[in-house]
């Protein structure tokens, strides 16, 4: 029981870095409602030691926002169900105990950065990223705490009804039912076939930048090793995911990895990378997943 506990937790913390990648802090894609745009205006800074609390009442806009998407998902949606389990995912910490210790462990240590930022932009862009956390996920749920079994069940239903980037997500992440090597060469050439860069960008997201993924011939060499996961996700970038220096990509690095004003996640991640060597190996692995895409999704 204490190591299916660990498993979990440990699936939890990938999937949510996911989650965090995906999450588009000032847009969302263009078929959502009025009222999920609008619940993802940027938010004011939070100044470093301030205790401003965020807006749980249901007219606030991001609860309108949470309320409409919860409906869609509720209706079937699959797409909207994807994107219910990444808002849960994304909060799952946050709401975690709410009230208590947690939240505030969570925003701590967030202001502990923000007081010892090197620059006052990079100060500031922290706070504005932790702001709209915090704002998110006081409206998913009212705050409340999220039980993983409900956001792995919308992952689940999602990608039963066709959606690509939440069937790359559970199929990567069962720990029930691990996947073969002629099971995820069947994925890639779905993903690739998908000319889907939210798909794309995804999996290189679950794949992940330490552990490679085994799949059978012809895919091996476009999934194995620890550059895999970044080439996917810069092929997604190159495809026309959104990866600019304010995108939710790049927030993400800034807010969870401290790599702030550091260009386009192409950009930052190149400049992370220890050596022209290891630069030169990643372009030719993200040339090679744009090649092996049908014509009409280059």
């Amino acid at each position: 029981m204490a190591a299916k506990r660990i498993l979990l937790t440990l699936a939890a913390a990938s999937l949510a870095l996911v989650a965090w990648l995906a999450w588009k802090p000032a847009s969302f894609p263009n078929h959502t409602a009025q009222a999920e745009t609008s619940a993802h205006k940027p938010a004011p800074p939070i100044a470093a030691g301030s205790s401003q609390r965020p807006d749980f009442t249901k007219t606030s806009p991001r609860r309108v926002w949470f309320l409409a998407l919860k409906q869609r998902a509720d209706a079937g949606d699959p797409a909207s169900q994807r994107l219910l389990a990444q808002a849960y995912e994304r909060c799952m910490v946050v709401n975690q105990n709410a009230g208590n210790p947690n939240v505030e462990q969570y925003e701590e240590q967030i202001q502990r950065r923000i007081q010892s930022a090197e620059t006052e932009e990079e100060a500031t862009l922290l706070g504005h990223l932790l702001q709209h956390v915090l704002q998110e996920c006081a409206a998913v749920e009212g705050g409340a705490p999220i039980d993983w079994e409900d956001m792995r069940l919308l992952y689940a239903q999602a990608a039963q009804g066709g959606d690509l980037p939440a069937r790359v997500t559970e199929t990567l992440f069962n720990l029930q039912q691990p996947l073969g090597e002629v099971q995820g060469a069947a994925l890639l050439e779905d993903v690739l076939a998908s000319n889907d860069p939210a798909a794309v960008f995804a999996l290189g997201a679950a794949i992940g930048e330490s552990r490679g993924m085994q799949v059978a011939e012809p895919y091996t060499p476009l999934a194995e090793g620890w550059l895999a996961g970044r080439a996917w996700q810069i092929a997604a970038c190159r495809m026309g995911f959104d990866c600019g220096p304010e995108s939710p990509p790049a927030s993400r690095l800034c807010l969870h990895q401290g790599w702030c004003y550091e260009g386009t996640f192409e950009q930052a991640t190149r400049r992370r990378l220890g050596t022209d060597t290891e630069r030169e190996a990643l372009d030719r692995r993200v040339e090679a997943i744009l090649r092996a895409m049908p014509p009409a999704a280059t």
